[in-house]
This record gives C-alpha cells, sequence and structure tokens, in this order.
C-alpha cells in the first residue's frame, strides 16, 4: 500500500492527536468517491451484522451453559507489547499507519475460522533409517511434536552433537506460538477479500510483527522429486546450485558449500549419511502470491514507474534486483539453520509447499536503543555461551509450518529454522515504504556485524532504493 500523505499544518500537534486528525482527513478524501464511499459503507454493513451475529451466537452459548466464543482484536492499545524494539528517540519506530479498511475488518480477521491444520505428533518413527540414520536421537518440542535431531554419522560419531543438537534442543523449549499471540499475527483465510488480507499483512508488518496465515494454498501432498519440481516450478533437474553440507559446516563453518545439480541433490535427499539444503535457488518467474504482489513498492513504484524519467543508460543493472524477489529452499530432515536475521533490510515472505518447517521468531521483552538491539543480536552469535542472557532478554515463539501456509517476516527478524523432514519451500524478499524504519534498523546493524548475523549480502538494495525515492513525487 502507498504510504500516507504528510501534512506540515499538523506537526504541532502530539502524536495521537496528529494521527486522529491524519485518519480522519484520509477517510474524508476516500468518501469524496462515490466508489470508495459506497464500498466504505457496504463494508460498515457488513461487519455490523457480523457483529450482530457474534453477538446473538455469544448469548446463546452462554444460556446453555458453554463457554462463550473467543474473538481477539488484532488492533492493541498504545500501552500494548509490540514485537519492535524502541530506539533512541531520533531512532524510533514510526507509529502505525491505521487504515480504514483494517479497522473495519478487525474483528472478521481475528474470528478462527474452520481451518483444522492436521500435525503428526510423532515425525520421527517414518524416516529414521529412510531419511535419517537409525542412530538418531529424538526430542520433543513445546507443543508435544516429537521430531529427529540432526545426525551425520562419521566413523560412528554423530559430528552434529556439539553444536547442531545442542542448538535444536535449546529452540525445542520455546512454547509454540498461538493464535492470540501479542508477538505474531495469525491469520486465517476464510471468507476475508484480498484488499482485507493486504491490509492486515501491512499493518502487522509496519508495527513489525510476522503474520501467518494458515491454509494459503491447499493441495495434495506432493512427492518431493524432479518431475514435481520441473512440472510446478520450471526447475530443472539439471539446474547447477550451490549446496550447503553439514559435514563441511562442522569442519569450517563459513565454508560449509560444494556444488550440485537439482538431480543429484534429490537422488540424495533421503541419504542418512548426510543432510544437506539448497537455500538461495532462484525462482524469479513466481514471485508474491497475487493477493500481496502490490505490498512490493521496490517493484510496483521503483522499477516500473521509473525507467522513463531516469533511464538505465549504462545498460547494467544488478540481476539481484529481481532473482531476491523470489527463490525456493530444498531441505533433507534434520537441518538446521541457527539464529540470524535476512539481508538487506528486506521483508521476507516464505510458503511451504512440501514438508513442514519449525519457524522459530524472536522479539526483545523489552525496547532497546539501536545499539543495546545490536549487542542484544549478538549473543546469537555465541549462543551456548550466552544462553540464559538470550532467555533474559529475547522472548521466542515456535511457529510450526505446513504444507500451504504462509509466513510474512518484517525487515530484521531474528528467527531460526528447523527442518524436521526434508522439504521444498517457495518465497522472496521485498521493500515497502512503510517498513523502512525497520529496513534503516536492519541494515545499520549489518553494516556493524553483517559477518555474526544475517545470511547474504545482496549488491541491488541501493539500486531499488534509488529508484523508490525517484518514485515518491507520484505516489497518490
Amino acid at each position: 500500500m502507498p504510504p500516507r500523505f504528510r501534512y506540515p499544518d499538523l506537526d504541532g500537534l502530539l502524536p495521537e492527536q496528529k494521527h486522529i486528525e491524519q485518519q480522519k482527513r484520509w477517510c474524508a478524501r476516500q468518501m469524496q468517491d462515490p466508489e470508495k464511499a459506497e464500498r466504505i459503507r457496504a463494508r460498515g454493513r457488513e461487519n455490523k451484522r457480523e457483529q450482530h451475529l457474534r453477538t446473538k451466537l455469544r448469548q446463546q452459548s452462554l444460556e446453555i451453559g458453554a463457554p462463550p466464543p473467543r474473538f481477539h482484536r488484532q488492533m492493541p492499545s498504545p500501552a500494548s507489547s509490540d514485537v519492535s524494539p524502541s530506539h533512541s528517540m531520533d531512532d524510533r519506530v514510526t507509529p502505525t499507519r491505521y487504515m480504514l479498511d483494517t479497522a473495519v475488518m478487525a474483528d472478521s480477521i481475528s474470528s478462527p475460522t474452520n481451518y483444522k491444520p492436521t500435525l503428526k505428533l510423532d515425525l520421527a518413527s517414518d524416516i529414521l533409517s529412510i531419511q535419517v540414520p537409525l542412530q538418531s536421537q529424538t526430542v520433543t518440542w513445546s507443543d508435544g511434536c516429537r521430531t529427529v535431531l540432526p545426525c551425520v554419522m562419521v566413523k560412528g560419531i554423530n559430528v552434529c552433537e556439539d553444536n547442531d543438537i545442542a542448538v535444536v534442543h535449546f529452540l525445542s523449549l520455546f512454547p509454540k506460538s498461538k493464535f492470540d499471540s501479542a508477538n505474531v499475527n495469525h491469520i486465517e483465510r476464510g471468507n476475508l477479500t484480498r484488499g482485507q488480507v493486504q491490509d492486515a499483512v501491512s499493518e502487522a508488518l509496519c508495527r513489525n510483527k510476522p503474520v501467518v496465515i494458515r491454509g494459503f494454498s491447499s493441495h495434495d501432498p506432493p512427492t518431493l522429486d524432479t518431475d514435481y519440481l520441473e512440472t510446478n516450478f520450471g526447475i530443472s533437474c539439471r539446474m547447477r546450485v550451490i549446496v550447503h553440507n553439514v559435514a563441511n559446516r562442522v569442519n569450517d563453518f563459513s565454508r560449509p558449500h560444494m556444488e550440485a545439480t537439482i538431480q543429484q541433490f534429490i537422488n540424495g535427499i533421503n541419504d542418512p549419511s548426510k543432510i544437506q539444503c539448497i537455500s538461495d535457488m532462484p525462482l524469479s518467474q513466481m514471485g508474491l502470491p497475487q493477493e500481496f504482489q502490490l505490498l512490493d513498492h521496490g517493484l510496483v513504484y521503483g522499477w516500473n514507474q521509473t525507467t522513463v524519467d531516469c533511464p538505465v543508460c549504462s545498460g547494467k543493472v544488478h540481476p539481484d534486483n529481481f532473482t531476491v524477489k523470489s527463490w525456493a529452499l530444498l531441505h533433507q530432515a534434520g537441518f538446521i539453520t541457527y539464529p540470524h536475521h535476512d539481508a538487506d533490510g528486506a521483508v521476507t515472505f516464505v510458503q511451504v509447499q512440501t514438508g513442514i518447517k519449525f519457524w522459530i521468531v524472536f522479539t526483545t521483552k523489552e525496547k532497546l536503543s539501536r545499539t543495546a538491539l545490536l549487542k542484544a543480536q549478538m549473543l546469537f552469535a555465541d549462543w551456548q555461551k550466552h544462553h540464559r542472557e538470550i532467555e533474559s532478554t529475547w522472548h521466542g515463539e515456535v511457529i510450526t509450518l505446513l504444507p500451504g501456509d504462509l509466513v510474512f517476516q518484517p525487515a530484521g527478524q531474528v528467527h531460526a529454522v528447523y527442518t524436521p523432514v526434508s522439504s521444498f519451500t517457495t518465497g522472496g524478499n521485498f521493500y515497502g515504504y512503510e517498513y523502512l524504519h525497520l529496513t534503516k534498523i536492519s541494515r545499520c546493524i549489518d553494516a556493524h556485524k553483517a559477518e555474526f548475523l544475517t545470511n547474504q549480502f545482496h549488491e541491488n538494495a541501493l539500486e531499488t532504493f534509488q529508484r523508490m525515492t525517484v518514485a515518491l513525487p507520484r505516489l497518490p
């Protein structure tokens, strides 16, 4: 969504008064358009009917002695604790951009629907001696789910014992992220319109909160093979890729890489003697799901609307401007991705196509300045030494992602990922005007400690930011 209008004449007001006045003016502009005005009125009438129905259901539940249905509003009060860490006075996260559409449909977004993800609590028995060694140990997560622990046997010794297993044990202690979480927005698609879902995601990201959309797409579980990848995603079995090998990572954490083809990786995906992954497979033709394509302001405004004013005279544009928009991940069972934040200050989205992911997100328990936030993130660089401080500084939640689930995470979101079974996941990165305050903080941290805290640096970001700046005068 485009950024809000600026009103210089309101600069002297208090933040709360300024926000209220901006909201009034925005609503007044919308009502000047007859089509938008009628749509707003229709939405208001619809929500009144839904509210009346919920009140009726609540009364009926109370009459028969059953507990009333729970409806949680997503709009937090000013005193509520946000995911976003605070910063010094000159770098404080900007107030939320409240939008009329989001306010109108807040109740219906938060209301549980009939979506009930099915997750086997035992994810270990079916893959022992098939995808992982028979000697693999197991761990039970806080939600009762049992998974294998990383295991690569070398001369009768599990080389994952000292690091990977310890990390997974540590992560398994964090609680499951629930529907009413204060730190993560859970949305169930239900009957929400495209605009409602898009606004809800944008609102949460602006507040520095990850968003989980359960059952965004549904399909029968496919067989993860080269035919599936080529038929559905155009990934050739002969495509050359960079593979991350756990045994190599144990020997040298900075050099886990090796080259292979997709065919070679798939041939060994059930090989229990190794754990590997492909973490950056270009998938530029995919991009954001259609409902969310307008959230990518780097493309919508930055690149699409500036090439006439600012032609690329040099003929050189870095391919990362477009290849990072969509990529794919292929993981063998037992791969752990250590806590980090994604590079370049970009928003990340991920959708599980096959398999399961345990996505662990971390938020600070208190509001921190930028300097304190950098120090807090550095605790993860040597988590075994600082695990007590991590527990006292950070709050962690485990988001279990099943096929069809979609997650968005804001710029700078610290997260870890465990893959308990072989999986294929698609995702990508994008920038939005409304999230640039978080992009700034993330890139500042990268400038100081990127080698310890992030995954991969891309050279495209400044080109996209320049284009987004050029596009500012034409924003609605």
